[in-house]
């Protein structure tokens, strides 16, 4: 099993400070992701393929987002306990690597959390198709 690692976007003062202690808590390896690294693919920044050095990104986003890869059901619990018990305000755009997110870069999993998020707070399904379904 990889270790955990958490993809960081946008952290800011007393709470990216209280998240990456939390982390650390529980041995996550941390990432912060500079806008200039928007254009590599999740797999490269959670240490799966090698960075391309060269994937500037056209757009950059300034919201939250956290990207929790190689994360047990366990310590996934653990650390989303760990929030409330610390009292660390929820970061609206969270996900798990997958193996399709994998492939996407960091706007275009922004973009989909974004969407999703916006809906869910609307009362909407969700923007995106199951695997398999039809139009």
């Amino acid at each position: 099993m990889k270790p955990a690692v958490l993809l960081c976007y946008n952290l800011d003062g007393e709470k990216n400070r209280k998240i990456k202690l939390l982390a650390m808590r529980y041995a996550i390896r941390i990432r912060t992701v500079e806008p200039e690294e928007y254009g590599e693919t999740l797999a490269a920044l959670c240490g799966q393929e090698a960075l391309q050095q060269n994937a500037q990104p056209e757009d950059t986003f300034t919201d939250e987002m956290l990207v929790l890869a190689y994360f047990t059901p366990e310590l996934l619990n653990q650390f989303l306990y760990g929030f409330r018990k610390n009292g660390i305000a929820p970061v609206a755009l969270k996900a798990m690597l997958t193996d399709t997110n994998a492939k996407w870069d960091s706007v275009d999993l922004h973009n989909e959390l974004s969407m999703e998020h916006e809906a869910m707070a609307n009362g909407a399904n969700p923007a995106h198709k199951e695997a398999g379904e039809s139009e």
